[in-house]
């Protein structure tokens, strides 16, 4: 048996902290895709908690990390999921340099604080600790630290290819949630509309065709007739569809013979989005190319499954606070990992939704510490 109460009291706020202030220092930025500098680091901090974690190095600086604290063999695996990349700092100016892992009145602050190498440090320091400690697990532990998941997924894609995670029965993945549990998540369909036209001088505009006119008037179209109604999802908000991008033009006094825009549209379980890029298709009507850039399946998890139940009562006792089974727009490794292996996901994160992406990003140290507690508790619980 495992003594929980002796295994949270190896939890150390001074030690969570510091592990989230290094690995905030190691820039990660996606693009142009550097992950090799802190997978690099995180495999020695795994070695010095007696852990061997395997670096899986790929084009340029892309890497992954996995690693796992092996169990006796008489139950399934569990996937600690989370991300090594970040999104870059942008332009507007930060109450601290966004790389410094600042800590000020309780929080700390830089680039990836919520999204999410708070996430990873809680995860990682976790794993430490059950390693440090000797705790006798059923099943495996496996540490999965991916690569481009802010963009296209291609990380945790290797990581199912390669067979890094056979054995899992479900995953745990610690983006930003406010310490919610999420069990559902929307599917993210990326497309990329470009309209041809003909340039001319625009003193004489008959004589040529306005590219970015033709794509205004497509995105008109796009905002009044794209049909994304579904049945409402007992977790989740309904479909949306957003423009991200567009560029066209060369100078202000010529027609555009070009102009490409991207559009980013989150359907919630059960749509086909095979029938919605039809519709942006129909709705083009010939005069704009519609492209699927990308397709990220949307995750749903049965509320009444073990590893919500374990999740649900962990951060509870933790926190204090009651939790139900929540669900959000936003995209993650989930969505290859529970997808490709036909397993549970829950979503459990130190630092709040609404920091994601944000300039002045930072995460709660209350928070870092709960998290800690509460990871403990779902890996011992599940893998006993």
């Amino acid at each position: 048996m495992v003594d929980e109460a002796e295994l949270l009291a190896a939890v150390k706020e001074e030690s969570v902290v510091k592990l989230l202030q290094q690995v905030i220092q190691i820039e990660s930025t996606n693009p142009p895709g550097n992950e090799l500098d802190l997978a690099e680091w995180l495999q020695g901090y795994f070695a010095e908690a007696g852990m061997q974690a395997k670096l899986l190095q790929y084009e340029g600086r892309r890497a992954n990390l996995v690693a796992r604290l092996p169990g006796s063999g008489k139950g399934p695996a569990l996937i600690f999921s989370a991300h090594m990349d970040t999104v870059p700092a942008g332009e507007l100016p930060w109450l601290f340099p966004p790389f410094s892992g600042t800590l000020h009145d309780g929080k700390i602050y830089g680039r990836g604080a919520a999204d999410m190498k708070s996430g990873l440090a809680v995860m990682a320091q976790a794993a430490a600790i059950l390693s440090r400690e000797g705790v006798s697990l059923g099943g495996d532990l496996i540490i999965a630290f991916t690569y481009d998941e802010t963009h296209g997924l291609q990380g945790a894609k290797r990581m199912v290819e390669e067979g890094h995670l056979e054995g899992a029965a479900a995953v745990l993945v610690s983006e930003p949630s406010t310490l919610d549990v999420l069990i559902a998540e929307k599917g993210a369909l990326w497309l990329r509309c470009s309209a041809k036209g003909k340039t001319a001088h625009t003193s004489m505009p008959e004589l040529g065709h306005n590219a970015i006119m033709e794509m205004v008037h497509f995105l008109s179209r796009l905002e009044g007739s794209l049909d994304l109604s579904a049945d409402a999802h007992p977790l989740l908000s309904p479909a949306t569809a957003t423009v991200g991008t567009i560029k066209g033009g060369v100078i202000i006094n010529m027609i555009p013979d070009n102009c490409e825009t991207e559009v980013d549209i989150r359907l919630v379980p059960g749509m086909d989005h095979e029938e919605v890029v039809r519709q942006v298709r129909e709705l083009a009507e010939g005069r704009v190319n519609v492209e699927v850039m990308d397709w990220k399946e949307p995750v749903e998890t049965d509320p009444d499954d073990r590893i919500v139940d374990i999740s649900l009562r962990a951060v509870e006792e933790v926190t204090g606070v009651p939790r139900q089974p929540k669900g959000v727009s936003y995209f993650t490794d989930g969505s290859v990992l529970a997808n490709r292996l036909h397993i549970p996901m829950v979503i459990i994160g130190p630092a709040d939704t609404g920091m994601t992406h944000q300039p002045n990003e930072f995460v709660a140290v209350e928070r870092l510490v709960q998290a800690v507690k509460a990871y403990l508790l779902i890996a011992t619980r599940y893998l006993s």
